[in-house]
């Protein structure tokens, strides 16, 4: 019996082929039929994804095959449950570089200011790991090398600079504590705009 694509038939023997574009039901009426017809499938396609009435997937891999396609077929599903895609990632980081640009602009920090681009670049490496700020001269500052092509005495110094010519922090005179102060505003910006922390 065959309707829109969709067959009916009784449980498989081992030799049948399931094709990827339609669905299949199968009638199994006792034990022995449950088993071919899972082991047929099985032996075909390697994994058998059984959906539960509240349409979650659980996997029933054939572990007849080895610990090595077990594993591989395991990662291959977790994986990218997992792992952010290119395209998540590329999201996540223009709302950091989003609410970076949004505090920098409320202290007033020059754009035209190579310190403040210096500043915008070191705010989202902060973001990503803010234990690169317990040696900002030797961690942090080293990573805008390749991009300003500066030391890390220049990098303090266009910072100071930028700091400087800004209406709301000209008083600072540390530059790591403007560099947290900024870090932890960044941080409530996300928050408070995007109600989680990337």
């Amino acid at each position: 019996m065959s309707s829109y694509g969709t067959k009916v038939k009784e449980a498989p023997s081992a030799s049948v082929r399931y094709s990827k574009s339609e669905y299949g039901f199968y009638i199994a009426c006792d034990d022995r039929s449950i088993l071919k017809c899972v082991n047929a499938m099985l032996l075909d396609s390697g994994m058998l994804g059984l959906s539960d009435t509240e349409g979650k997937i659980h996997y029933l891999i054939d572990g007849r095959r080895g610990g090595s396609y077990v594993l591989g077929r395991v990662k291959e599903k977790v994986l990218p449950l997992r792992e952010p895609t290119p395209s998540d990632t590329g999201y996540e980081d223009a709302i950091v570089y989003r609410a970076i640009d949004s505090v920098l602009e409320r202290y007033g920090m020059s754009q035209t200011l190579t310190g403040t681009r210096i500043l915008r670049v070191l705010l989202f490496r902060l973001y990503r790991d803010p234990k690169l700020l317990k040696s900002a001269a030797k961690c942090l500052y080293p990573l805008v090398r390749p991009e300003f092509q500066m030391s890390s005495a220049q990098v303090e110094r266009n910072l100071r600079y930028a700091i400087k010519r800004s209406p709301k922090l000209k008083e600072e005179t540390r530059v790591i504590l403007v560099l947290r102060k900024l870090h932890d505003k960044t941080a409530e910006e996300v928050l408070e705009r995007y109600g989680r922390a990337y």
